[in-house]
């Protein structure tokens, strides 16, 4: 009897293991706080992650928006008067799911983005640039 006990509570707390986990994954993330002047999520947005940008201060926010067990990336370019997209730098949201990171030009150097020129901004997931990739482009005009 003491057995069936045992086993009967195992059971129970090994569901309820199951279902504290499997509640987080299924809500979605909160965007930062801000007024975001563009938002692109990677290409497969079941497995990815979503880029959040403000062109006053140049805030560039990245949040992981599934748990995937992808770390998201997105690669900040800025076009230079060689016509050529420079790379500025890159944001990794590393933190697994719902998690944030950014940069603004409060941060200085090569994220306060130049003004009245072209920015890129690719999406990707994993280690590697390309796995579910997405470009986008805006004129960064604040």
């Amino acid at each position: 009897m003491r057995t069936r006990i045992a086993a009967l509570a195992a059971a129970v707390l090994l569901a309820g293991g199951v279902l504290a986990t499997a509640s987080p994954a299924s809500a979605a993330p909160a965007p930062p706080q801000g007024s975001w002047d563009h938002t692109w999520t990677t290409s497969d947005a079941a497995h990815g992650g979503t880029v959040y940008v403000e062109e006053h201060g140049d805030t560039v926010s990245l949040c992981d928006t599934a748990a995937d067990g992808y770390a998201p990336r997105a690669e900040v370019f800025s076009e230079g008067t060689d016509g050529l997209y420079h790379a500025r730098y890159i944001i990794t949201a590393s933190g697994g799911f719902a998690s944030c990171t950014g940069y603004s030009a409060s941060n200085g150097g090569v994220y306060d983005l130049p003004e009245g020129v072209e920015i890129l901004v690719e999406i990707w997931l994993g280690p590697n640039v390309g796995h579910d990739g997405t470009s986008h482009y805006f004129l960064n005009d604040h």
